[in-house]
This record gives structure tokens, sequence and C-alpha cells, in this order.
């Protein structure tokens, strides 16, 4: 029942949020409507003046609040708010120089809709399966770095607090260095997994609109042309790309234990 749940739940995500529409249509999907309604604004309207506000507002905001961090010696919030600025700052000068949305001119000179398809546009296809797969593997280094977190001996802990170090310096200078080896064995496994990803871009694009992956062209060259040779050389080229991950991560075990 809750994959059930979780596969109509994407389905209708996918409706609400990311659809695409024929352009002489009124676009339904939550961001194909945003990017056609900002290329649809005036530059001298009220619209585009309030989108500029706001956009300019929030990023002096964000860069403010990156400043603070600074000050504070809180890299976590210097890190974060630069990190949700630099993109707001992106979309700021494209608002104000270029243009930004998705509008261009009909055979007739009107203004067309032209919405994003997110699966078959570069690099919009690549970004989303990323995202896809990130999602996915969430909840596995969610419950991995929790129970991490809490093997942090707690006389650590007490000891800088008694020391005067406040809740970030704790984490930055105590509990993310003990949780070191724990978050390498993550990465780790999340390299191989990268390199060896099959089943995302399989049942996305198979392949198309220049998302191709090793471990799909493989298939396709062994099992859909029946390629053999070609195929089983893909093969160790991909066997042979992962060898070195896992050696590293079978040392790093190896001088654990030591």
């Amino acid at each position: 029942m809750p994959m059930a749940i979780s596969f109509v739940g994407a389905g209708i995500i996918w409706r609400f949020m990311y659809i695409a529409r024929p352009p002489q249509k009124p676009q339904t999907g939550l961001f194909n409507a945003i990017w056609v309604g900002l290329g649809t604004l005036e530059p001298s309207s009220t619209g585009h003046l309030t989108v500029i506000v706001v956009l300019g507002g929030v990023t002096a905001a964000m860069l403010g609040l990156s400043i603070f961090g600074t000050r504070r010696r809180q890299p976590g919030i210097t890190i974060g708010s630069a990190f949700v600025a630099l993109p707001l700052l992106w979309l700021l000068y494209r608002f104000l120089g270029p243009g930004l949305g998705g509008v261009e001119t009909g055979p007739l000179g009107n203004p067309i809709g032209k919405p994003i398809l997110f699966v078959q546009e570069g690099p919009f296809n690549n970004v989303w399966m990323m995202l896809v797969l990130i999602w996915i593997q969430t909840g596995f280094a969610m419950v991995i770095l929790s129970a991490a977190i809490k093997a942090v001996p707690v006389d650590l802990v007490e000891a800088a607090r008694v020391d005067g170090a406040t809740d970030g310096q704790v984490f930055f200078h105590v509990t993310l260095p003990t949780i070191v080896p724990t978050i390498s064995v993550i990465a780790t496994a999340l390299i191989v997994l990268v390199m060896k990803v099959f089943d995302i871009v399989r049942v996305m694009t198979n392949g198309n609109f220049g998302t191709q992956v090793i471990a799909n062209e493989m298939w396709q060259r062994a099992f859909t042309e029946f390629n053999l040779g070609l195929g089983s050389a893909l093969a160790v080229v991909l066997f042979l790309s992962v060898v070195p991950v896992m050696g590293m991560n079978i040392r790093r075990m190896q001088r654990n234990k030591v």
C-alpha cells in the first residue's frame, strides 16, 4: 500500500508541477505556468516591477544573512545563505537584462508560450534525473547519518558545551569529525551507484535526449542489438571504473580495523 500511494503521489506531482501542454494552450503545470507567465510580463508593467522588487529583497536578505553568519562564525548559515543567494542573483540578472521566461514570437507576431519539456530538453532532463536519484537515496543516507550522530559519545559533546561551544561549533568541531568515516562510506556507496545507474535512465528517457549512461548503453548493445562483444566491453569498462572506488573503501575499512 505505501508503494502504491507513492506511485499515485508521484503521478499527481508530475501532472501538477512539471507537465507541459502545447504552446498554444494554457499551462497547467506549476513550473511551466510560472515560466511562461514571467515571459509574458511587459518591462514596464506592475508585475515586472513587483518580481524585481521581490527578487531583489530576497537576494539582499540572503546576502545579509550570509554576512551575519560570517561575523558570528557560523559557516552553516554563511554557506546556506550564499547557496540560496547565487541562483537568485542569476534570476535577477536575467530578468533585468537578457530576459527570463518561456515566450517566443509567433508567425503573426503574437507572443506564444514556450514551455519546458523537462524530460526532453537539456540540461533540464539531466538535472531532474539527478534529483530523482537524490530523492531515492535520501532515506538511506539519513538513516545511516542519524545512527552515526546518535553514536557520538555524549562526553565529547558535554565537554565542548562546558568549554562554552555553541551548537554550531559543537556540530562542526565535534560531531562532524566523529562521523567522517560514516560520511565517506555513504559517499563511496553513492559514487558506485551513480557509476552503474541504469533503471532511472531506462524508464525515463531510455538514453535519449543526451542522457545516455554506460549501463544503459551496455544493455542496448548486448540485449537489444545482440552485439555481445561491444556489450561485454562496456561491462568491463563499467567494472573497471568502479574498482578504484571500491579499493579505496576496502583500504579505509582495513585501516580503521587496525
